[in-house]
């Protein structure tokens, strides 16, 4: 039996007390974050001037705010799963980093970029986690646990600005839905559909990763590039600017009167939108537009197939794209249950998010070089 040992259990304490109190910091530090970010967007595009291409305006300042961000203080926002795999390997954040790469994802959000706050979330809480870890004392061998402390933290704040802020129910409503057995094989095709439709988003973006390749560190040109380049897309189709969670809304709307080919159209024009702005400067996460274009190319096969319900299509179709991209099947399980908050969906969206990853494990997006 192990003896008492006062001291340890006192540290104990002393570790839980601060990986609480830092969770609750950096909850609240991203619910400050994300208010700061809603009155940003609100002031650029709510009441818009009647200006000819306004968006094409907006877009391109804010494409050359970011180059100018990163020019003058580097790029130091990776990619959403180079910055996990950095921390699975370091077990750290640089916290010196923090204010500049939120600043660049605060940037490219309300400039109109096709991507999540997930990167603002990931780093602001593994920034705060590290922090802590490397500046309280005795903490010094606790720096990976309190960093992932500190990025749960920021992620449960995300939750609640969302449903504090949000409209009622789920973020991605769709019918209600009673289990049927036969529905599984549907949802394990439409898994590898998913997947397929991934897979177009990772090839896209090492696409227009290679073009850009050349004017590396040259954050100015790339950045009027890129916003010329969203601008266009976002004037001829509005709804594939931001992260898509209030989009999808419309979408769901609309698309019976847009017709299934138009929707699968538009899911392509968001693949563009997101990895264009991703290989470009923008900064930000690609779980919201995947889970956008996921949830209309769910809704296009519902028209196309009406015998699936699209209590199945949307979360199914949404799971395969997003395990493609993400390569983490329960979190991606977890993730679309919590924005559809159907649980009679939940062993669809397991057995499309399990088909979904098996089909596309050998498809990887990262960068491969850092800048």
């Amino acid at each position: 039996m192990t003896p008492y040992d006062p001291v340890t259990v006192r540290e104990s304490l002393r570790f839980v007390l601060v990986a609480v109190i830092l969770a609750v910091a950096a909850g609240g530090a991203m619910v400050i974050f994300l208010a700061v970010q809603s009155v940003g967007t609100t002031l650029v595009w709510q009441d818009q001037p009647p200006l000819p291409f306004f968006t094409l305006i907006v877009a391109t300042a804010g494409g050359l705010a970011v180059g100018l961000c990163l020019h003058l203080f580097g790029d130091h926002v990776g990619l959403l799963q180079e910055t996990i795999a950095e921390f699975r390997k370091s077990g750290r954040f640089e916290p010196a980093h923090l204010p500049v790469a939120l600043l660049a994802v605060y940037l490219s959000l309300i400039a109109g970029a096709s991507l999540g706050p997930e990167v603002a979330a990931i780093d602001l809480g593994g920034g705060m986690g590290t922090a802590a870890g490397e500046r309280m004392r005795g903490m010094a061998t606790r720096v990976r646990d309190l960093s992932t402390a500190g990025i749960l933290g920021s992620l449960v704040g995300f939750g609640v600005y969302v449903i504090l802020t949000g409209p009622a129910g789920a973020l991605y409503p769709v019918p209600p839905y009673a289990f049927a057995l036969l529905d599984l094989v549907a949802a394990a095709a439409l898994g590898i559909v998913g997947g397929a439709a991934g897979v177009a988003f990772i090839a896209a973006y090492h696409v227009f990763h290679r073009l850009f390749s050349p004017l590396a560190g040259r954050h100015l040109l790339r950045g009027v590039i890129g916003g010329v380049g969203l601008g266009i897309l976002g004037t001829i189709t509005p709804v594939v600017l931001f992260s898509g969670q209030t989009e999808f809304r419309e979408v769901l709307a609309s698309g019976a009167a847009l017709g299934g080919l138009m929707l699968l159209a538009l899911v392509g024009v968001k693949i563009l939108a997101s990895t264009w702005c991703m290989a470009t400067v923008f900064k930000g996460g690609p779980v919201f537009p995947l889970f956008f274009a996921g949830g209309t190319l769910g809704m296009a096969v519902n028209l196309l197939v009406p015998a699936v319900p699209l209590a199945i299509t949307v979360p199914a179709a949404m799971a395969g794209m997003t395990v493609a991209v993400l390569k983490a099947p329960w979190v991606v399980v977890l993730l679309v249950v919590m924005v559809i908050m159907q649980w009679t969906v939940v062993p669809a969206v397991a057995v499309a998010t399990i088909a979904g990853y098996l089909t596309t494990r050998w498809a990887v997006l990262c960068s491969g070089e850092g800048e």
